[in-house]
């Protein structure tokens, strides 16, 4: 079962991706066995030798080779978990409703100013932030709030795999 993130009338502190208008859904996916995400985390279908695995895990630095951005994880998967290990174990998703959707984002690496508004960069390789100096197919950035957070939306061009 899904847990709050937060508690009842508190903000969400997350410093993470997190979903910015009324343009996501909720909705459970596979996700990859064995491995620790945080809340916030972007996620992409892991490719194993150009072939989908049918699970999600941490989206790379930009789409490539069929792993494209396809939501944010909702809840953190922790190592302690009881279902840590299973494979094929369902966890929510933040999932756009379309490919103009928006989300907040945290800067990683890089000076982010107004000039970097419509820009592509990175995904930042921890998969919970953008490298904004860095160029990139990961994702466009939107709106500028502080040196540190921005909005940005993930509708680049989508990828196939062989």
């Amino acid at each position: 079962m899904w847990k709050a993130v937060t508690g009842i009338n508190q903000p969400n502190e997350t410093g993470n991706f997190l979903p910015f208008d009324w343009e996501w859904v909720l909705r459970e996916y596979p996700i990859l066995e064995s491995t620790a995400i945080e809340e916030g985390t972007a996620v992409a279908p892991q490719i194993s030798s150009n072939d989908v695995t049918w699970k999600l895990t941490k989206m790379g630095t930009e789409n490539a080779t069929g792993a494209d951005f396809t939501g944010i994880i909702a809840e953190a998967i922790r190592a302690t978990d009881d279902d840590y290990a299973t494979a094929f174990k369902k966890k929510k998703v933040w999932v756009r409703k379309s490919v103009d959707s928006r989300a907040y984002f945290t800067v990683w690496a890089g000076t982010f100013t107004t000039a970097d508004v419509f820009r592509t960069v990175e995904i930042h390789s921890d998969s919970l932030s953008l490298a904004v100096d860095t160029a990139g197919k990961g994702a466009r950035i939107e709106e500028y709030i502080s040196s540190t957070r921005g909005v940005c939306s993930f509708n680049l061009p989508m990828t196939e795999t062989a």
